[in-house]
Order: C-alpha cells, then sequence, then structure tokens
C-alpha cells in the first residue's frame, strides 16, 4: 500500500489508495493529542512535525507550545477525527512541497472535499466547527463542482479561492 510521503503518486491515485490518516500518522512517528477545547478553540487543530528532514508546522504552533511531533486536536473533535486528520496530513504534505500556510490549507480542504463531499457528515463538521477562513458556502460550492465532475485541483483552487473573495465583498471585508 502507498503511504503518505509517496510524491510520485497524484492525489488522485494517492485517494483510491490512502491508508486510515491515524495509521499513518503513527507510521510516521507523529502523536495525535487531544486537549481542551479551550485551549486550542481558535484553531480546532495545529501540529509541529518532522517530515522528511523539515520541521513543518504553522504559526499557531509556537503560540500553542506544541511540541515536535505531535498533531493536537481539541477534545470536541474527536467524532470528526477522520476528517481533521486527513486535512491536517494534506496540508503538511502541500507544506512540505513549498506552498505557504494559506495555500496549503485551502489546498489540503479541496483533497477533503474530493474525499468526503459525498457525506452529509463531513458538512456537519463545518456547520459545527466552521472554518473561518472557508465559508461554509464555498465548501458547498466546491462540493457541487467536484460532482459536476471538476477535478483538477488547480480549477477546483481557482473555484474555491474566487468563492472566498465574493464572500469576503458580500461581508464587507
Amino acid at each position: 500500500m502507498y503511504c503518505f510521503y509517496d510524491a510520485s503518486l497524484t492525489i488522485t491515485q494517492y485517494m483510491r489508495v490512502i491508508m486510515s490518516a491515524k495509521e499513518e500518522i503513527r507510521k510516521l512517528g507523529w502523536k495525535i493529542r487531544y486537549v481542551p477545547h479551550e485551549i486550542i478553540q481558535d484553531f480546532n487543530a495545529c501540529y509541529r512535525v518532522k517530515y522528511k528532514e523539515k520541521i513543518i508546522y504553522p504559526p499557531a504552533a509556537d503560540r500553542l507550545n506544541i511540541p515536535l511531533n505531535e498533531i493536537w486536536l481539541s477534545e470536541r473533535l474527536r467524532e470528526y477525527e477522520e476528517y481533521v486528520l486527513f486535512h491536517e496530513l494534506r496540508e503538511i504534505m502541500y507544506r512540505y512541497r513549498g506552498y505557504d500556510i494559506e495555500e496549503a490549507h485551502l489546498r489540503a480542504r479541496i483533497d477533503e472535499a474530493k474525499r468526503f463531499c459525498s457525506e452529509p457528515k463531513w458538512i456537519r463538521y463545518f456547520e459545527e466547527f466552521p472554518d473561518y477562513s472557508v465559508p461554509l458556502r464555498c465548501l458547498k460550492e466546491l462540493c457541487e463542482a467536484i460532482r459536476s465532475g471538476i477535478e483538477t485541483s488547480n480549477t477546483l483552487f481557482k473555484i474555491l479561492v474566487k468563492c472566498i473573495k465574493d464572500q469576503k465583498e458580500v461581508a464587507g471585508l
């Protein structure tokens, strides 16, 4: 079975053969730690990991003092663990490839949508724990694009970025 760090796979191939995110995290030697929601409520999840000799983490990891090789999740996210861990693994992969934190986050969200849009529980996750950088309306629009047959990540990225921009304009931001 292919694993997370096989860079020769396309995203579609990867998604067909991916093992569970939790299993992959364990294989990589990283620890999953559930923390009180109050500690991580502004982020829901965060990480600091060493991957192929590169230490990868978002700025929030410094504020939260996350130790090396740990992924932190709010204790309230247990029910949605599969989605959160999948997203964090994909974001780490994009960061390793050189994407900045914002683009890595959005591209990971697209991969997540490709994999989970058909699951109503995935949308409920965002209703309960909003991703303030990606409005729920934009996630739903992304899912519609995927269901309509759009598969290329770059096209989906453009759709998502445009929707986010439009939502900010509507909100007057």
